[in-house]
């Protein structure tokens, strides 16, 4: 299947404002629309949500006050507040050469599920509870301006993080990216490491690649799947170019029982290959 990386396209465009149980299997991620821009320039950065990679239409604005933070990081470790355009439009000014890190979060909750369904809130706030999870749902991108890798392997400080260790900026059809995933700053071994490309759909894969190549998740497969070693860090194949998606997930227990059963980080890193 032919990717077709217009901005039209894939800008993805959040939907949470009508956000319903199934939601939580929904993806995060930021669309930058020049991921190697020149040092003075504008990059517009949309937000995406949803299944597919990237959003092929319109749906719904995400509310105002839905996202908690989205900011960037300079290539000399500064803070840079973007400027909101929309909702779900923001703008970066770069200023500098080397690498932009640029994170976004909604604001986190609690869902519980219980006989009659999933609810809001925690265990405490819900009749008959039975499996309670606080959701932490982000995103990530890297921004390389004026060909500089400057910044590029530091870390962003998210609970769950990837960070490239193949320079970016490198990166073509048939090349491998290695990075190294964090959780609070530490390795973290035997993490899932899923990815995929705008305009991916399960037919581009045969049956027989499936079970070797992809994964079923959330009623989808991905073309790319791996495992972080003991020292975090994950290798995988780069076969197309064009605009790609790494999907994370980890859930380490909640403290307090009472109150709930567990967390759920999701994050996604999204970048180019040329």
């Amino acid at each position: 299947m032919k990717i077709r990386p217009s901005l039209v396209m894939f800008l993805g465009v959040v939907t949470l404002l009508m956000i319903c149980p199934q939601a939580f299997a929904h993806n995060l991620w930021l669309n930058p629309g020049d991921y190697y821009p020149q040092v003075g320039s504008t990059v517009d950065i949309g937000i995406g949500w949803g299944h597919k990679f990237p959003a092929n239409r319109i749906d719904q604005e995400i509310k105002a006050g839905r996202i908690e933070d989205i900011r960037a990081v300079d290539p000399d470790g500064l803070t840079v507040n973007l400027v909101e355009a929309s909702v779900s439009l923001y703008r970066l000014k770069v200023e500098k050469a080397g690498a932009y890190l640029v994170t976004a979060k909604i604001k986190p909750g609690f869902f519980t599920t219980t006989p009659e369904g999933r609810k809001w809130g925690d265990k405490k706030a819900v009749t008959n509870p039975i499996k309670c999870t606080n959701f932490h749902i982000e995103a990530k991108t890297v921004i390389m301006a004026g060909g500089n890798a400057k910044n590029l392997s530091t870390a962003a400080n998210r609970p769950l993080e990837l960070i490239p260790v193949t320079n970016l900026h490198n990166l073509k059809r048939g090349n491998r990216l290695t990075a190294k995933v964090l959780f609070e700053g530490k390795p973290l071994r035997n993490a899932v490491v899923k990815a995929t490309y705008a305009g991916f759909e399960t037919e581009d894969i045969a049956p027989h690649e499936v079970s070797r190549k992809g994964h079923k998740g959330a009623g989808r497969h991905y073309p790319v799947e791996t495992v972080t070693d003991d020292q975090g860090q994950a290798t995988f194949p780069l076969e197309r170019a064009g605009y790609w998606m790494i999907l994370l997930s980890h859930r380490p227990p909640y403290p307090d029982k009472e109150t709930c059963d567990e967390y759920m980080y999701n994050t996604t890193f999204t970048y180019e290959v040329k």
